[in-house]
């Protein structure tokens, strides 16, 4: 809510003030442009997608924006982004999503390069998982594909987007002869307008992780019926002669995935993420940068003792070490990882290796000296550590997460320094406005501070967007200095009832005091 808003959304915004506060847009794609905003009753962030008014006006691509919405709000599941909200009004055709804080899948080969194999596995089965839940439903997806997959941040957990052209129970196994969905990703028996099921997800899915583990489609070419002609004539390459070092078992499912007949390929999700949960083997307990200097970490440290205890000091192969180390450390610093993640990532390692060393009947004694490098590294020496090899580094801005602070105190900051920017006889003539803010600010958190979000709460902060709205309009030139005032004269009308409220409530719970 710093950064302006867009002319484009400011309809939007009056529309959702007091329920949902926009932040700015995250990225837009020819079925709708999705905005980072805050739910203000219950203070999380949310994404809204919106539909475009050019296309909102065309009866098709309105209905087909709410069936992508109405469909992937009947699905429940962790890795489905979950739907809060579907609305039309007029031009106005949007729907209120869960905010996932991470990239798409292609957002991250692009920055990073092809996946790991046991982190591309780890994927493959939440997705599958995805899938299989709105398979159980009737929904087939029909455009599986890297850009609708998103990876969040802090857990690296996989979530389904964009059910746009899923078909519903009605209409599964039904060709009508229209080809749909990304060419790159697309099933044969989809490219050809044939009836489609469950199993032609799955094919997707798999062109899907073949392009996250070689960094390319299965399939390329200088235009889209090239591309199509060679998913329903062609055999797709295998991973390994693209990427050597992938396991045969796991190029072996990938395989599988893009076979021609559907009868060959995994018949369900759930078959394919049973047998992608038996190639994991145990859970990620963090991202792979971190685990990556984690065991570095218990490498170097063993080897630094050993030298020690030898009488030969750190020497040459020490400093090589604490080299890399310090490398790895800047590369996390700058991806935005901190202390805490690596202390976290420690923990969970250390807990591995008690339960490995459980089962072993290992010694005590070669528990204690095993556990030297997590206490040094978890601790002070680990700490510091990190804070010399983040001396000069500027970490990666994160700009997908929204302010921390509570809803009303940013939108009053915004309304403020918009106030500042207006002409100084613009601002004589508003001169309380700022006293309307602090105590429309003060009224809200006191509200929240008593578990009062209901009315109230929608009223005080809708009145702060509307001032903060009626600003911004005055600035680019579209609103007058009579709307203001009419939005300052409902503002302070709306603070006078809120205070009569705060005021009521606490003669009420005197009166109640023994």
């Amino acid at each position: 809510m710093t950064a302006p808003i867009s002319t484009e959304f400011l309809a939007l915004q009056d529309l959702l003030a007091g329920r949902y506060s926009i932040e700015r847009e995250l990225g837009r794609g020819g079925m709708g442009i999705v905005l980072l905003a805050r739910d203000v009753a219950l203070d999380r962030p949310v994404a809204i997608k919106l539909l475009p008014p050019h296309l909102a006006r065309r009866p098709e691509e309105r209905d087909r924006f709410l069936q992508e919405a109405r469909t992937a709000a009947g699905l429940s599941h962790p890795n489905i982004v979950p739907i809060h909200l579907v609305e039309a009004r007029g031009d106005l055709v949007f729907f209120v999503m869960g905010f996932v804080d991470g990239e798409t899948l292609r957002e991250r080969v692009e920055r990073g390069g092809p996946l790991s194999p046991r982190l591309a596995t780890k994927l493959l089965q939440e997705v599958a998982w995805a899938l299989g839940a709105a398979h159980q439903r009737g929904v087939i997806h029909r455009d599986v594909k890297p850009d609708n997959i998103m990876i969040e941040r802090a857990t690296e957990r996989a979530v389904v987007t964009d059910f746009g052209i899923a078909l519903g129970r009605q209409s599964v196994g039904i060709g009508d002869g229209a080809v749909t969905g990304t060419a790159r990703y697309m099933s044969p028996e989809q490219a050809c307008g044939e009836p489609v099921d469950a199993r032609s997800d799955l094919y997707s899915l798999g062109a899907t992780f073949f392009y996250a583990l070689t960094g390319r489609a299965p399939f390329e070419a200088s235009n889209v019926p090239a591309i199509l002609t060679k998913h329903v004539y062609e055999i797709a390459p295998r991973v390994q002669q693209l990427r050597p070092e992938v396991p045969a078992k796991l190029g072996g499912v990938i395989e599988r995935l893009l076979r021609k007949a559907p009868v060959e390929r995994f018949q369900t999700a759930d078959d394919l993420a049973r047998v992608a949960g038996e190639l994991v083997g145990r859970d990620f307990r963090a991202p792979p940068l971190v685990r990556a200097f984690v065991r570095n970490a218990q490498i170097s440290t063993l080897v630094l003792l050993t030298s020690v205890l030898a009488g030969k000091g750190m020497g040459i192969i020490g400093a090589i070490l604490l080299f890399q180390l310090g490398a790895v450390a800047r590369r996390l610093l700058k991806d935005g990882y901190t202390f805490a993640d690596i202390r976290a990532a420690l923990l969970a390692e250390r807990q591995v290796q008690q339960e490995e060393a459980e089962v072993t009947k290992q010694r005590s004694w070669f528990r204690k000296l095993d556990a030297l490098w997590y206490r040094i590294w978890a601790g002070r020496a680990g700490r510091s550590f990190f804070w010399l090899a983040g001396r000069g580094v500027k970490a990666a801005p994160r700009t997908a997460l929204p302010s921390v602070e509570r809803t009303e105190l940013v939108l009053g900051r915004s309304a403020l320094s918009a106030y500042e920017a207006l002409p100084e006889e613009e601002r004589r003539q508003a001169r309380d406005l700022p006293a309307v803010v602090e105590r429309l600010e003060a009224g809200s958190e006191a509200l929240r501070a008593r578990g009062d979000t209901g009315e109230s709460l929608t009223e005080a902060v809708a009145a702060l967007e509307h001032l903060r709205l009626a600003l911004v309009k005055r600035q680019s030139g579209m609103g007058s200095p009579s709307d203001l005032t009419l939005v300052l004269g409902r503002a302070r009308a709306i603070g006078d009832h809120v205070d009569r409220r705060i005021a009521a409530a606490a003669e009420v719970e005197a009166l109640l005091e023994p």
